[in-house]
């Protein structure tokens, strides 16, 4: 039996525009991913074995891929780092899909064969929600500039595949240069470059002795880009040295003339090669939100490691919280003072943990930001690169039992109900690929009645933060806050503690925070704010502003 291609097409692509989705915002979507690959290698081998047994002819990139691909699916480790996805994006959005269209050529007729194989991508996509985008594979490029701006891992390191002590599949010297030709893209000459001179060392001291790129190839490429950024005194600085190698290289001399030409008419030169400013000031009045450029300057050196002197850090201590229970303590870390910020250990089970995630795992969205304070609209945004979900304590009986024991550790009210209630629902988060949320307060000011439901619709403003860990991750992720100089490190099982409002009811603008771009792992968190409501006889409001500033074993 044979069906028209051109029809089968159009039907298939009629079907992606209503489940295409993202899938770097969240490593647990991404881990899906891996975990289904390993059917469309069954699909392949079915799709070859049956064209070689008909006696038709196999393309050898589906043989080639198929082989290589194999391994890695026998093979297949969690997805950790920007790496790991940055590999798996590259497979699904370029070579599964150039398997696909092999087998699904225009001028091709569909014979049984290719209709299963296609079938197959269409079970697969539609148990996922989506298939991976360009756009996917691009924001996992962004994250590793993002994360290497950050952290500032060593770049020929990153390219052997190990991050600080984690090892994983090294970078081919042609995703090398996918990702610096996507720096190039997006006019950042200073990642493009750095990348390439990265491969360029690599090569020349024979750590990739079968790279299929050649050293004159390369510098070429540097000598372009460096002409690119003006300049090109540069250029003919590196290909005069490689000339010497290769004198009779007509391509060289070509070059070499041209950058020498350049070079004399361009009357002011740039002499060095500046990275890009990524302190970002941005203002945005509707939402409140004022980065300033010592903010974020302080909140990725504070992500780098704690900024605290050691007078500062001497002042910090732990101790045991009573609670209303006698025999109930908590075992409670002092993060920071004025203002206090809190770090409570074992304060939630494995299987608590595993039933918020369980729970949560299938309901999961992009993540929002309040987009204006005024309407209490959400959006998605850049600044915040991760997923969501939200659980409520009356659809799952099961979280009461830790709504309660909030309650004991903070002293406040956190009853939840339907209407006027003291809590929000819990915000279960899953980070994506370099996944972070940039500073940000979270009290609402306006709009804590407006983006809300029925719930907390007249509950004030989020008066206090709980924030549980529920995963620990290998390298970055730590909750920062630039303003007071405070850092506290992601541990599972544990939960952070602030106050987010003064006893007046200002908000409290140095509990600026922000979640630190995720590294090495997959972070988990679950947030469960506090409302004003029910309040009143628990931390009574007061005319003027007076800072949370006893520290006692009863908050």
């Amino acid at each position: 039996m044979r069906i028209g291609a051109i029809f089968f097409v159009t039907v298939f692509t009629i079907k992606l525009q209503f489940v295409l989705t993202d899938f770097y915002s969240s490593i647990f979507t991404l881990t899906k991913l891996s975990e289904n690959e390993s059917a469309l290698v069954t699909a392949l081998q079915r799709f070859i074995t049956v064209q070689e047994t008909e006696g038709q002819s196999v393309d050898g990139f589906l043989k080639e891929f198929l082989l290589t691909t194999e391994k890695i699916v026998k093979n297949a480790k969690p997805i950790h780092s920007p790496i790991d996805a940055f590999h798996l994006l590259k497979r699904w959005v370029d070579d599964w899909q150039k398997c696909f269209d092999i087998a699904l050529c225009s001028e091709c007729t569909i014979d049984e064969p290719e209709i299963e194989f296609n079938l197959s991508r269409s079970i697969i996509e539609n148990l996922l929600g989506g298939w991976p985008q360009q756009s996917d594979l691009d924001a996992t490029v962004d994250a590793i500039f993002r994360l290497w701006d950050v952290y500032e891992f060593d770049l020929r390191d990153f390219l052997r595949g190990k991050i600080f002590k984690y090892q994983t599949e090294p970078l081919t010297p042609l995703e090398v240069i996918y990702i610096a030709n996507k720096a190039e893209d997006a006019k950042n000459s200073y990642n493009s470059i750095k990348f390439l001179e990265a491969l360029l060392y690599e090569i020349e001291d024979g750590a990739l002795p079968d790279s299929h790129v050649g050293t004159t190839q390369l510098v070429r490429m540097i000598a372009s880009a460096y002409n690119r950024n003006n300049m090109p005194w540069k250029s003919v600085e590196l290909l005069k040295e490689r000339t010497k190698k290769e004198p009779e290289n007509k391509r060289l001399q070509n070059d070499l003339k041209y950058f020498e030409s350049r070079a004399k008419s361009i009357v002011e030169n740039v002499t060095v090669l500046e990275k890009p400013n990524t302190n970002i000031i941005m203002l945005m009045p509707s939402t409140r939100i004022f980065y300033e450029e010592d903010m974020i300057r302080k909140y990725k050196a504070l992500c780098r490691k704690n900024l605290k002197s050691q007078k500062a850090l001497s002042k910090l201590f732990c101790f045991y919280k009573t609670t209303a229970i006698p025999i109930f303590l908590v075992k409670a870390e002092l993060a920071n003072i004025k203002p206090y910020i809190y770090l409570f250990h074992d304060v939630i089970s494995e299987n608590e943990i595993d039933f918020l995630r369980n729970t949560s795992s299938e309901m999961l969205t992009r993540s929002t930001v309040l987009q204006d304070t005024q309407k209490g609209t959400m959006a998605e945004a850049e600044n915040r690169i991760s997923r969501t979900a939200w659980l409520s304590d009356i659809q799952y009986p099961k979280l009461e039992k830790i709504t309660s024991r909030v309650k004991l550790i903070t002293g406040l009210e956190t009853e939840y109900k339907e209407r006027f209630s003291n809590t929000e629902m819990y915000q279960v988060l899953n980070y994506g690929v370099g996944g972070m949320y940039r500073p940000h307060l979270d009290a609402m000011y306006e709009a804590a009645g407006k983006s809300s439901g029925a719930d907390t619709i007249e509950s004030g403003d989020r008066i206090a933060t709980v924030m549980f860990y529920l995963s620990d991750v290998m390298y970055g992720g730590a909750t920062v806050f630039p303003k007071v100089n405070a850092r506290v490190q992601v541990k599972k099982g544990s939960a952070a503690f602030w106050y987010n409002m003064h006893h007046n009811g200002d908000v409290d603008t140095r509990m600026w925070h922000a979640g630190c771009p995720v590294l090495v792992g997959s972070k988990w968190v679950s947030n469960k704010w506090i409302r004003e409501n029910g309040q009143l006889f628990k931390k009574p409001c007061e005319l003027i502003q007076h800072f949370h500033n006893v520290v006692n074993t009863q908050l």
